[in-house]
């Protein structure tokens, strides 16, 4: 799982008129934000219109609902399932599973496996989150990566289900569902009428309608510069409505002998990629596709990155250090 720091910068309006300022008034609109510890991140919902507090509290039931069906580590949850069962094996699953996967499906094959949610067995291996302290052996790390082939994922798509074609095969949704549970958000609060609204999603941002404090109602959205300290900005991205996702190499990783080994792996060495990308950021119409194209772009570096946001028609950023 990714988890990055996004800042929003919010400016306030003055319009200069003749040799005095004159505050714009424009009618008060009721707004409501609260923040939870989901996904194993921290997740920020605002929103502004009519009853803004039972809309950030729909907004964050369907956030909690994809959670605790996507959950790696739960023994209760439908990616559980799938890896618990032997080869060959249909598992049922949900229509909110069921799409996550052929989605991310679809970008393994665009992406020749630079993202895939069957790197699983990789992830388990290096074991980031734990901090190191060392990496695995090279023998242990070539065991793992026979492991890892999204094309040992089988889909029934008239029964919603996921067969795994060989033993010890898991998948992993980290990569795609923070994103596919902010665009889920942003579909509840516009079904509820809401007239804005923000996600933030520990690095998958998505906002929709007018932000009220710009005159433009546009969104600006500051990307983290790698590796630095503090909440220094590399940049900025101004957009109407979107998504806006960071992976970055800067979060989670451990250093062994001088060296940096970081959580985003690259399925074709087993390594922590080493693109020369620390930092991606995809800005596009949904964050699900946002989210895995991220990762996919620091596996591949920038020249390989351009050519697949041109080709999915999205804007890429590579921040720097």
């Amino acid at each position: 799982m990714k988890r990055f720091i996004v800042y929003i910068l919010i400016c306030s309006v003055l319009i200069l008129g003749g040799c005095a300022y004159q505050m714009v008034l424009i009618a008060p609109v009721e707004e409501y934000s609260d923040t939870r510890l989901l996904m194993d991140t921290v997740c920020t919902v605002r929103a502004g219109g009519k009853n803004p507090k039972a809309a950030v509290d729909a907004a964050f039931a369907r956030i909690e609902e994809i959670a605790n069906k996507v959950d790696y580590y739960s023994d209760s949850s439908e990616v559980t399932a799938i890896n618990k069962a032997k080869a060959n094996r249909a598992v049922s699953v949900s229509e909110d599973v069921f799409f996550i996967i052929e989605e991310a499906q679809k970008i393994s094959e665009k992406t020749e496996g630079a993202f895939d949610i069957t790197i699983a067995p990789l992830k388990d291996l290096w074991n980031i989150q734990q901090g190191g302290p060392n990496p695995p052996k090279e023998e242990d790390i070539k065991e793992a990566q026979k492991k890892v082939n999204y094309k040992n994922i089988i889909l029934g798509r008239e029964n919603k289900t996921v067969t795994l074609t060989e033993d010890n095969v898991k998948i992993d949704l980290g990569g795609a569902a923070k994103g596919y549970a902010a665009d889920c958000a942003i579909d509840t609060l516009k079904e509820i009428g809401i007239a804005y609204a923000l996600v933030d999603l520990g690095g998958n941002i998505y906002a929709t309608g007018k932000n009220p404090s710009r005159p433009d109602g546009k969104w600006l959205v500051g990307i983290q510069k790698p590796f630095a300290e503090g909440s220094e900005c590399a940049e900025t991205v101004l957009i109407d409505e979107g998504a806006v996702v960071t992976a970055g190499t800067y979060q989670r990783y451990f250093i062994s002998e001088d060296k940096v080994y970081h959580h985003i792996i690259d399925s074709k060495t087993g390594y922590p990629s080493n693109s020369g990308v620390e930092s991606a950021t995809i800005v596009g119409e949904t964050a699900l596709v946002a989210d895995c194209l991220s990762t996919a772009c620091v596996v591949l570096g920038e020249e390989k990155g351009k050519e697949l946001a041109e080709a999915f028609g999205v804007e890429l950023i590579i921040a720097e250090k």
